[in-house]
């Protein structure tokens, strides 16, 4: 009797454990899971007539919610405004701190202001010697918006959030919003056109545009800078997203995504995959794919190595360009005709 006794004991004790193994997992699994199979996408992106205004709903927002990024107090430590009525595209380039060249050669090929085009260089905190000299950066050129975390791989997610609430608090006339890095192309006059006559001069309603992903395995080697742990992501795969070199928002989708990280307490620290892949996804936000109008391998070395302008249009250079690369397709762009579409309508 006594053995029956310890046995059932020990079978239940065993349950139990199995029990809450299972409600732990559950509770690590559920919230990507929900994401990846309730998500249904929606019609993509709509655009409008001169009837359309997007105004940000701020009051939707809770009272102290520009002191705050997502759970962090946070202030800009460096602020620049700019935007006004006349502002139509909203350029926000994320740089690394220490890249001064980048930015100079974005400033001399592609990145020029104007009334209707304002551009801005977002980071995060420098070591003391490199914030000397990026507020004497700053001083000249008045481009840089800054926030008082650590500019790391870490704070990536942090940094996309920033710029989404630049947008909606200090830039909201903007028609489009387009994010980009330090190291791309931005055919910026068949940008203009594309956005005036492609899409609509009077705004577009859920765009979220960028070289779409799909089904990502999520890399867990360790050899890998982008390596995840399954504590800190436990499916195999991520959610549709965007590689976040280059993403055009409008700018109701800004301001749902930006929303929506604030009120989110896992913060998964790769931006693109939170941002666009599990946020957008949570919002019911479709992607529009812009794959098609990246320049392709071949015609970017011809363009660049041999001087041979491509016939077909394109409004992005490829990732992770070299200084000298983008001087060259500037200087193919600026040498060509604008095409009235970049879609050859």
């Amino acid at each position: 009797m006594k053995e029956k006794r310890k046995l059932l004991y020990h079978l239940v004790l065993l349950l139990a454990t199995f029990i809450l193994g299972l409600i732990l997992w559950l509770s690590l699994i559920l919230p990507y899971s929900e994401v990846n199979d309730n998500f249904t996408e929606i019609p993509g992106y709509v655009t409008h007539s001169e009837l359309y205004n997007f105004t940000y709903p701020l009051n939707l927002l809770p009272g102290n919610d520009y002191g705050l990024l997502v759970n962090n107090s946070f202030n800009f430590s460096i602020l620049n405004l700019g935007c006004s009525e006349q502002t139509f595209l909203l350029v926000l380039i994320h740089s690394a701190p220490g890249n001064f060249q980048k930015r100079n050669v974005i400033r001399s090929t592609w990145g020029n202001r104007t009334k209707k085009i304002k551009i801005f260089y977002v980071m995060g905190k420098a070591l003391l010697d490199i914030q000397n000299k990026i507020l004497h950066e700053n001083q000249i050129n008045k481009d840089i918006i800054q926030g008082n975390f650590k500019d790391v791989y870490r704070n990536l997610t942090l940094k996309h959030i920033m710029s989404l609430k630049y947008a909606t608090y200090h830039c909201p006339q903007a028609k489009y919003i387009l994010k980009t890095d330090d190291d791309v192309f931005v055919n910026m006059p068949l940008m203009q056109n594309f956005v005036n006559f492609d899409l609509s001069p009077f705004g577009t309603s859920n765009l979220l545009f960028c070289s779409v992903r799909k089904s990502v395995s999520v890399l867990r080697t360790y050899r890998s800078k982008w390596r995840v742990g399954f504590e800190e992501y436990p499916c195999r795969t991520y959610p549709t997203y965007c590689p976040g070199w280059v993403i055009l928002y409008s700018p109701d989708v800004v301001f749902k995504l930006y929303k929506s990280a604030q009120n989110t307490a896992n913060l998964f620290w790769i931006d693109d995959v939170h941002v666009t892949g599990i946020l957008a996804a949570k919002n019911n936000i479709s992607h529009t794919d812009s794959t098609n109008l990246i320049i392709s391998k071949r015609d970017q070395h011809s363009l660049v190595e041999k001087k041979v302008f491509p016939a077909k249009p394109f409004l992005f250079g490829r990732p992770d360009l070299e200084a000298d690369e983008i001087k060259s397709l500037w200087s193919g762009v600026s040498a060509h005709k604008v095409p009235k579409s970049a879609l050859g309508v």
